[in-house]
């Protein structure tokens, strides 16, 4: 999204660890290899068991377990680029395999660049998509012995309470910057769906939710507009369907319904606000944005004629539009003024962790 959003109040002494771990972060430097996951000290486990830190010394154990966590999730934490699309994936084998968001590859065979935060880019192929689950695997062609990669957490569910990290490349590979890390908590669990409160924004969709052992136990699908309305996916419904995903196989979502008669309208965009500007950051593949021609970077100044000055504003107006109607964006790309006509699709009305009216990044 456009600005990263206002989670729950917190008193002076909760909200240390986020400004202690800031620091420590940006002193890690070097890549990290694949793994085993990290043991937590009792003291640090108990430091997680309470409801907040008590005191200076939680705080050093939280930060602590962080030090030696985050430089493993940041070298396994990717950039996704399938077509003019881009999200964030992680790597979780040896032999290549990246679990990201079905929204950000689409849909099997295509060909897909993986980056990393060290800057290597190799060459992948998308593999299965669910898009009930918002569930996608994609597959490096040809893995380097030294490749990064972060194991997958135990089939059961998270709890509310826990603490978890979530990463991304956001807005893209960005020089000198590793993959931003952000700590949080579980809020809920619900069927396939987990709620946390960490920030999150347009282009972290597809990276990975991570407990305080390094292990993946989501990957972000849906963004909202404030960090309550922010999902991932469970590891656990990767799991269920790893088989249809590894033989690439395509279901769910828009892709077995009629766009016509079911679920919400979609334009199939990420984006945020800029000093009163709506600036498109994703094209979804497959997707009416994409076969309109809307591009990565265009700015929509209008929605048939109405003007637009955020994302919020575009998402609010297309929610209440009709799946498989038109309407006209008027765009300013390079300098110029273009009025590019979409026909909405339908996002079904399972989709998980939809968001309110108010704004989501689908």
């Amino acid at each position: 999204m456009d600005t990263s959003p206002i989670g729950p109040r917190r008193d002076r002494l909760s909200c240390r660890p986020f400004a202690a771990v800031a620091v420590a972060f940006a002193t890690l430097a070097g890549e990290a290899a694949a793994f085993d996951a990290v043991e937590v000290p009792p003291q640090a486990a108990e430091a997680f068991r309470v409801r907040g830190p008590r005191d200076v010394q939680d705080l050093r154990h939280i930060e602590w377990q962080l030090q030696r966590v985050v430089p493993h999730v940041t070298a396994a934490t990717v950039l996704v680029q399938a077509g003019r699309s881009t999200g964030s994936g992680v790597v979780v084998s040896g032999d290549g395999r990246v679990l990201t968001a079905a929204h950000v590859i689409g849909r099997p065979g295509r060909r897909v660049t993986v980056v990393f935060a060290d800057g290597r880019r190799l060459s992948g192929q998308s593999l299965g998509a669910d898009h009930d689950a918002d569930a996608g695997m994609v597959q490096i062609d040809r893995p380097p012995d030294d490749l990064p990669f972060l194991p997958l957490a135990e089939a059961k569910p998270l709890e509310s309470g826990e603490w978890v990290i979530t990463a991304g490349q956001p807005g893209g590979m960005v020089d000198d910057r590793s993959p931003p890390i952000r700590l949080g908590r579980v809020l809920f669990v619900h069927d396939d769906v987990v709620c946390t409160d960490c920030t999150l924004v347009g282009g972290d969709s597809g990276g990975p939710l991570v407990n305080m052992r390094g292990e993946v136990v989501g990957i972000h699908s849906s963004i909202g507009p404030r960090v309550t309305h922010n999902f991932h996916v469970p590891i656990t419904a990767f799991q269920r369907a790893w088989d249809r995903l590894a033989a690439s196989e395509l279901w769910g979502g828009g892709f077995d319904r009629d766009p016509e008669t079911e679920g919400r309208p979609l334009l199939g965009v990420a984006g945020r606000t800029e000093e009163g500007r709506c600036r498109v950051t994703q094209v979804f593949p497959g997707m009416p944005a994409e076969s309109a021609g809307v591009r990565s970077g265009d700015v929509i100044r209008a929605v048939d004629g109405r003007e637009i000055d955020s994302f919020e504003r575009l998402t609010n107006i297309i929610f209440f539009k009709q799946p498989g109607g038109r309407v006209t964006l008027s765009v300013e790309r390079s300098g110029e003024e273009l009025d590019l006509e979409v026909e909405l699709g339908a996002a079904p009305d399972a989709f998980p962790g939809r968001p309110p009216a108010e704004g989501s990044e689908r």
